[in-house]
């Protein structure tokens, strides 16, 4: 008779979920989200949309008006683009059209561990391409091997998490013009970037993008997420996505805070980019830990003095959270946190001073 482990295919039993500790601090800065929150304009317009509204009834099935905001925030076209329950489910949806048992796919790691899960999840195989020794994308490597492999996709994470890194547009047209596959760019990050890849997708219909509400956007909690992309990929990504998979809540509070993006929300993310060089400059200046340089609203440091282990410990003592990397593939001297208020990175870098003088 077989036992309930026969039942599960090896592909997925050999893989670890993915995971986060269940620590609680008064400072967290380990999963990369907006600590200004949602503005209070945004959360009263919210409510007030949503006052009334009878739970008992299903959401739109297709949120019409939302796709159609987002569409002209994005400056593409509605019918190329769809919203899901953040963008997880969206990379989920998107693995579940293009991969079987034996796909390729191009990853350059260290990058979000997500892919990799789906990937493996659905029986496709990893071809990762790792990056330069400055982290930086080595994108002829990266089109070469997507070439050579017959990958079915390269999936680029721009700027990168966890490197902070992005992809040039030039080296991206180049995978684009060599390549025949899908080329999908998860742009979670790109409002502290400056940069981003929306203006190619009429140019190359293998493009895919892919963004989330979670960090900039200040709602990591409502988990929202839209892809962008040609309306040939879209119609086949809704087949494999839920149905009614956002919540009313969620859909209306996506629309404010595009609505009041550039009024609230831009200023916070234009505060976050300033609060991140003058980390940067701290944590440089004092010599001890080495941090990357970042165009998200995280980054990297190295330590060589102590572990990683010990400095996210350490930190943890002073009710402070960051995320302990250094299982990454290249990271086993990096730890990685994200950029707080002012008030939280002023207490974040005391405590690195205080932990290397240990």
């Amino acid at each position: 008779m077989r036992t309930l482990s026969d039942l599960i295919k090896p592909s997925v039993r050999k893989l670890a979920a993915y995971t986060l500790t269940p620590h609680r601090t008064s400072i967290k800065l380990n999963q990369n989200e907006n600590p200004f929150g949602m503005p209070e304009s945004v959360i009263a317009e919210v409510e007030r949309r949503v006052a009334g509204r009878d739970w008992a009834r299903y959401p739109d099935f297709v949120p019409v008006e939302l796709k159609e905001t987002l569409a002209n925030f994005a400056g593409w076209r509605a019918d190329g683009l769809l919203v899901g329950n953040g963008s997880n489910e969206l990379i989920q949806a998107l693995m579940m059209i293009i991969v079987e048992g034996g796909t390729r796919v191009v990853l350059s790691e260290p990058t979000f561990t997500v892919y990799r899960l789906m990937i493996e999840v659905l029986g496709g195989e990893v071809v990762n391409v790792p990056p330069k020794a400055d982290f930086e994308y080595d994108m002829d490597a990266v089109r070469e091997t997507a070439v050579k492999t017959n990958a079915a996709a390269v999936i680029l994470c721009s700027p990168n998490n966890p490197t902070g890194k992005s992809v040039a547009e030039s080296d991206l047209r180049a995978l684009l013009d060599a390549f025949d596959g899908f080329v999908i760019v998860d742009e979670a990050y790109y409002e502290f970037s400056g940069q981003n890849y929306v203006r190619l997708l009429a140019e190359y219909p293998r493009l895919v993008v892919l963004r989330t509400f979670s960090k900039a956007m200040a709602m990591a909690g409502l988990r929202v997420g839209y892809f962008l992309g040609a309306p040939e990929v879209a119609i086949e990504i809704d087949k494999a996505k839920l149905p009614y998979n956002l919540n009313f809540f969620s859909m209306a509070a996506a629309q404010v805070a595009v609505e009041q993006y550039d009024t609230a929300l831009k200023p916070l993310v234009e505060r976050l980019i300033t609060e991140r060089e003058r980390v940067s400059a701290a944590l440089a200046a004092a010599d001890v830990f080495q941090p990357v340089p970042s165009k998200a609203n995280f980054m990297l440091a190295r330590t060589t003095r102590l572990a990683p282990k010990q400095v996210f410990q350490g930190m943890l003592e002073r009710d402070i959270l960051i995320r302990d990397v250094s299982k990454y593939p290249m990271l086993a001297e990096y730890f990685r946190f994200n950029i707080g208020t002012p008030a939280e990175n002023d207490a974040a870098l005391a405590a690195f001073s205080e932990i290397s003088s240990q």
